[in-house]
């Protein structure tokens, strides 16, 4: 159990990290400075140097926290009482609701606009977002694949395809600002579409369009 002055700690750390987030994602990296985040949190830049290095470091914690948010909605999807059609589709559509959401797409739109002049915010976002959604999907589609549940195949190019046929047409279409937000409706059909496009793609050899195997439906 954390003692009440690492639970004041751990307050005073998040309050830092809203901070930082307002910060960043209102002005961008380049012109958000050490002294505004202080500004902005009401404290000194003393306070924050006690808890992050730099602004590098700061903004490598703020990117861990906010693409942990996905982490855990993404893989918490229970298993008990439910096909594997119906936990791809939650997964997607978990994926899919956080790339959607405003705190995302600034995120993203920051590190494309700042990343040739600072290649590390790249790679903090990859580090902290990406690569571990990849990893772990990864693993689940391995699993998944050593119980005869979906085809041998690849599990990296599996996931990868799982993510781009999530996230594809709304999320860049919403990116680039062509649509609006998209309607509770139109994000269940894309999930649905990607989780009945992949299980197509890698059902067992039993069970190619569905059968007694994975539940293969249209949307």
């Amino acid at each position: 159990m954390a003692t009440t002055a690492q639970a004041k700690r751990d307050d005073r750390r998040d309050a830092i990290l809203d901070a930082a987030r307002e910060c960043f994602l209102a002005e961008g990296y380049a012109a958000t400075s050490m002294s505004g985040i202080a500004v902005r949190l009401g404290g000194s830049k003393g306070t924050l140097y006690n808890y992050f290095k730099s602004k590098e470091e700061l903004f490598d914690a703020f990117v861990r926290r906010a693409c942990g948010h996905l982490a855990v909605n993404l893989f918490s999807q229970p298993e008990d009482g439910r096909d594997l059609r119906t936990r791809l589709v939650a997964m997607a559509d978990a994926f899919i609701t956080h790339l959607l959401s405003a705190d995302a797409l600034a995120l993203y739109r920051l590190v494309v606009g700042e990343g040739a002049r600072f290649p590390e915010l790249g790679r903090a976002f990859y580090a902290a977002g990406p690569q571990v959604v990849q990893a772990r999907l990864q693993a689940l589609f391995a699993d998944l694949m050593a119980e005869g549940r979906l085809r041998e195949a690849d599990p990296v190019v599996a996931a990868a395809h799982f993510k781009d046929m999530a996230v594809s047409g709304l999320h860049h279409m919403r990116l680039w600002g062509v649509i609006g937000d998209p309607t509770r409706e139109e994000i269940a059909a894309q999930a649905k579409a990607a989780a009945d496009t992949f299980l197509r793609a890698y059902a067992p050899p039993a069970f190619p369009r569905g059968g007694d195997g994975p539940r293969v439906a249209t949307p």
